[in-house]
């Protein structure tokens, strides 16, 4: 994994406010691998790792979300009273 450090700094200003964060990029460039980052930052901070949902959607393990319906009843599962979920891959 390829620490990208600048990119953590540039991006841990927008951690916890409430706005939508896009990670945007050229197939390969390291925008999951940037997310893994954000995710220990996160656990570093004091979420616990049970709140963070990750989900790849090139596995065969969530073939079965192939429409908005079916990708918010599987996120939805998740959500607890007091508790939120602060990343989805």
């Amino acid at each position: 994994m390829v620490v990208r450090e600048s990119y953590i700094e540039q991006l841990k200003p927008f951690i916890d406010k409430p706005l939508i964060k896009i990670l945007t990029g050229i197939r390969r460039s390291g925008k999951s691998t940037v997310l893994m980052m954000l995710r220990d930052v996160s656990v570093s901070r004091g979420v616990k790792p049970g709140q963070i949902l990750s989900i790849n959607f090139e596995s065969f393990a969530y073939s079965h979300l192939t429409s908005a319906e079916e990708l918010y009843r599987y996120i939805a599962s998740f959500v607890r009273p007091g508790n939120r979920l602060p990343f989805i891959e």
